[in-house]
């Protein structure tokens, strides 16, 4: 857009953009740090895109167009116009670690970043600009001055494509990859994930904090460098570090001092069952306690598990499949323990290679043991939270970008009391830890460990690498009920459909695991229109919070003793 057309466009609008009035809606979305579950994508960036891009659209007198579209002189046209009537208050809301925060003073000062970072024929410039002029609309603008813009300008649509690379792996000279990875930082906190994007952070102020969560973004946020030993968390059983038991560790070498052609890369195999020895788990699962999702005391509660876990995810096949059999041994609320609950559950996951196509994420059969299968609730599919986790990264990057923390030795590794020595590799919360030793069966196959401050922490052993309904037939349906439920608003069904969603509407050991679907062009397009309708969270290496949401909120209708009562009101 001319800047004679801005400067005109200016005239109308400016008192709008300029003046003291306060937005109150505008102003409480800038103040809200997590986006709305309807407005994440599940996992990458280009899920999220598509998503937000749908919310464009719905704008009544938006004009729109695909970003790939553009050329970069009418995007730089956009951005020229939008910058002046972005809104002080707006702007002011938004902290230097906000995504959304602003970055240019004047249109001199942005066109000078140009000319000095911003190669016009990289098409990875052209997609940074769509990203940026979507935000800057999205979130600098009120709600006047975009009613009013939208008559008067035509806005790009989020791009397709996804150039992220994994921390470390540009090129000193790549400068277009560089302007791009810093126009995307709104939409990381759309992509979906765990529930913890957007929640501000917490500096870990003693070496006990700092064992139990040292993320690989601290070094961003607090200037801090997390050691082969921080971060490794151990057993928990409340939020307060006085709950904390940290695990005795001990520095071999750190990542300069192990070559990379010697550590032990992350990997999972892609067929396999293996035996939670040992983990703890906190059922409303984040990176930081300080908000969560889950109603009053739920998230905050504690088990002790163990179990089994399952999976049969080869490349290329039309279905894949995921099983966690869990059993909590004891729970405890920020420490306390709470009597006469131990449950046991399982989730089974089901994803076709349709789904994954579309950005569905397909059924979970959520089983609670123990429960009659005449009353609801002890078999409910909904929509999962994550889909299988991709274990090759062939459709997405899940393991590959985890960075090298340092080899360390655990002298007695939780739940066995052996000795290990373990390569630490991390990404954000999240960390994997592989057997330095040649003569286990899982070397360079499987992780002996995984941990998270507060989403759960577990060690495996006795890991069998093959399909799993090879040693048990009945894997992906052993647990579903066999016969209907008699009472409640699923009488007759076997398994409740919670979320009224097709692929959860007939599910019995009949029907269930559902056969492959194959990503054809047709199942695509179907899938799409169904996962429009869908934006979840969840974290696929520990059990799903549904099911533990149901147990959780078993006890508050139990009869427990007045000062658990209290903990729960």
């Amino acid at each position: 857009m001319p800047l004679a057309f801005a400067a005109l466009l200016l005239g109308g609008i400016a008192t709008l953009a300029n003046g003291n009035i306060h937005w109150e809606a505008d102003l409480k979305r800038a103040r809200t740090w997590k986006p709305r579950s309807s407005y994440r994508g599940q996992g990458t960036l280009a899920s999220a895109n598509l998503l937000l891009n749908r919310h464009l659209a719905a704008k009544t007198g938006i004009q729109l167009r695909d970003c790939e579209d553009f050329a970069v002189h009418e995007l730089r046209d956009v951005l020229r116009t939008l910058l002046p009537l972005a809104s002080d208050d707006l702007k002011r809301a938004y902290s230097q670690h906000d995504g959304r925060h602003a970055v240019y003073a004047s249109i001199v000062d942005m066109e000078a970043h140009w000319a000095d970072s911003a190669p016009a024929f990289d098409e990875r410039v052209r997609d940074a600009h769509c990203h940026e002029a979507v935000m800057w609309f999205v979130h600098h603008l009120t709600t006047p001055v975009q009613q009013q813009l939208m008559s008067q300008l035509i806005l790009p649509k989020l791009p397709a494509r996804d150039h992220t690379q994994s921390k470390g792996r540009r090129a000193p000279d790549d400068a277009a990859g560089r302007f791009y990875d810093d126009k995307v930082t709104c939409q990381k906190c759309h992509v979906g994930g765990i529930e913890n994007l957007g929640l501000p952070e917490e500096k870990p102020l003693t070496d006990k904090a700092k064992m139990r969560r040292c993320y690989t973004n601290y070094k961003e946020l607090f200037n801090i460098s997390c050691g082969p030993c921080d971060g490794i968390a151990g057993p928990y059983t409340g939020d307060s570090d006085d709950y904390f038991t940290p695990t005795e560790c001990i520095v071999v070498g750190k990542p300069e001092d192990i070559p990379e052609s010697e550590r032990v890369k992350v990997a999972l195999p892609h067929q396999f069952s293996v035996d939670v020895v040992g983990g703890s788990d906190r059922f409303g699962r984040t990176t930081n306690p300080i908000n969560d999702n889950l109603p009053g005391p739920i998230a905050k509660i504690y088990g002790q598990i163990h179990g089994r876990w399952f999976m049969d995810a080869k490349p290329g096949a039309d279905l894949w499949l995921l099983r966690h059999d869990t059993v909590y041994g004891s729970v405890t609320e920020n420490g306390i323990p709470i009597p006469f609950i131990a449950p046991s559950v399982t989730e089974i996951h089901s994803q076709t290679a349709a789904q994954r196509a579309a950005n569905l994420t397909g059924p979970m059969v959520s089983l609670i043991h123990g429960m009659p299968s005449f009353l609801p609730g002890g078999c409910t599919c909904i929509p999962d939270p994550v889909g299988v986790p991709d274990i090759s990264a062939s459709w997405a990057k899940g393991m590959s970008d985890m960075e090298y923390m340092g080899r360390i030795k655990i002298p007695k590794l939780e739940y066995l009391d052996t000795p290990i020595e373990l390569d630490h590799w991390a990404n954000w919360f999240f960390h994997i830890f592989m057997d330095t030793n040649k003569s286990v069966p899982h070397y360079g196959k499987a992780p002996s460990r995984l941990a998270s401050a507060y989403a759960g922490t577990a060690v495996y052993a006795n890991w069998i690498f093959e399909d799993p309904k090879l040693r048990d037939p009945d894997v992906w349906r052993r647990g579903i009920p066999t016969s209907p439920m008699r009472v409640g608003p699923a009488a007759g069904q076997f398994c409740m459909n919670a979320k009224k969603v097709d692929f959860c509407g007939n599910i019995s050991q009949a029907t269930f695991p559902p056969k492959g679907q194959p990503a054809s062009a047709a199942w695509k397009i179907h899938l799409a229109k169904l996962a429009d309708k869908l934006a979840h969270v969840g974290m696929p290496f520990f059990p799903g919070q549904h099911a533990l949401t149901d147990v959780a909120s078993q006890l508050t209708s139990m009869q427990l003793p007045q000062q658990l009562q209290e903990i729960l009101v």
